[in-house]
């Protein structure tokens, strides 16, 4: 009997075959359980070695979800990417505060102004000219800077192309047309970049482009950029709301023969100051010129006369006449350059500032009322 025992003992040991069997059902976690079930452990191996067969099989099951985990991680990398996207194309603010310098380009370079701005763009501290551009067709397509603003060569040619001018400059400044204008403030949106503009007589449609603009872009927008011009409005838009309609208000201005558009921008911006300061709207009162039988004067309205002639840089008359009194309040500007000085003022003001439509009394820290002009366009 006791012989017998021994010889079922060995059956005993051959229990080892069963826990294998138990393994394979559990180890292949994406295998065909009964396949698992079916696949006898190689005969003649220990159970140690069946083990270790088993640790090393564990390892696999464990790999096999620590795979993925870095995807989730790696997934939301480039989601991250997408929103700074708009802030690669803003990169030149960095860069400028990095050197020092405000990069600025000049929309109709090759114009008065635009020459006049060169000029003194190149000698104001901390702005780095980097481009100009003139029409299509412009005879100064492919001209040096540098020969326009009669400097030495700045190494860099006249272009035609604004996508350019305002991908590559913090600040563009902008003395060109309306139209041209208005597709500038476009591209000024969409590169984050600060539009000055010195452009008049845009329209209604244009002057809503360049407001549409300004949601996503800086933009300084002024008929005129000297400090005697924009302090004439406020003391204009003082002299309308003590004086009330009795007194008749006529604004009269006078140019060089090349200027194409009446009356001027900033004749518009003094009419505008005075129907503020009357609690009106200019488009409601304005009587810009008079021909022919045109009756008498209306009570309120503001009236405009535009003289052409000469090489006048710009003369400006608020005159306020009432019966046996007349007050005239009045800017002439004798120089180009003082426009240019107030652009500059302009440019290094508006570098780095959020997104809005402002105006030269923002630039030159002071305003009136509360009230805010779109530069009388």
């Amino acid at each position: 009997m006791a012989g017998k025992t021994q010889a079922k003992r060995p059956m005993i040991k051959t229990s080892p075959k069963a826990a294998p069997k138990a393994a394979t059902k559990t180890a292949p976690a994406a295998g065909s359980k009964n396949a698992a079930a079916k696949t006898p452990p190689a005969k003649g191996k220990p159970l140690a070695e069946n083990t270790k067969n088993l640790k090393a099989a564990a390892p696999k099951i464990v790999a096999a979800p620590a795979k993925p985990a870095p995807a989730p991680t790696a997934k939301p990398a480039p989601a991250a990417a997408k929103p700074a996207a708009p802030l690669a194309k803003a990169g030149p603010k960095p860069k400028r505060q990095l050197s020092g310098a405000t990069r600025v380009g000049i929309a109709g370079c090759a114009g008065r102004m635009g020459q006049m701005l060169l000029k003194m763009l190149s000698q104001a501290p901390g702005v780095l000219v980097v481009g100009g551009t003139e029409r299509r067709g412009s005879p100064a397509l492919g001209m040096d800077l540098g020969a326009l603003a009669g400097t030495e060569p700045f190494g860099i040619t006249v272009g035609d192309d604004p996508a350019l001018l305002f991908d590559s400059a913090d600040v563009v400044i902008d003395f060109t047309n309306p139209s041209a204008t208005a597709l500038h403030a476009g591209y000024a949106a969409k590169n984050g970049t600060a539009h000055v503009i010195g452009t008049t007589g845009l329209d209604t449609d244009q002057q809503a482009a360049v407001a549409r603009a300004a949601q996503r872009a800086p933009i300084v927008m002024a008929a005129n950029m000297s400090l005697g011009v924009n302090l004439l409005e406020m003391v204009v838009e003082q002299m309308a709301r003590i004086l009330d309609t009795d007194w008749d208000i006529e604004v009269v201005e006078m140019h060089h023969r090349h200027k194409i558009d009446a009356p001027s921008g900033t004749a518009l911006a003094l009419g505008e100051a005075a129907a503020r300061g009357r609690g009106t709207t200019l488009r409601r009162v304005a009587k810009r010129g008079r021909d022919g039988q045109a009756g008498p004067r209306a009570k309120g309205e503001i009236g405009f006369a535009a003289l052409r002639g000469g090489d006048v840089v710009g003369d400006h008359t608020v005159i306020f006449a009432a019966d046996g009194e007349r007050v005239e309040v009045t800017h002439k500007a004798s120089s180009r350059e003082l426009f240019a000085r107030g652009a500059v003022k302009a440019v290094l003001w508006a570098a780095g500032k959020g997104p809005g439509l402002y105006t030269m009394k923002d630039v030159l820290g002071f305003s009136v009322g509360g009230g805010t002009s779109n530069g009388g366009q």
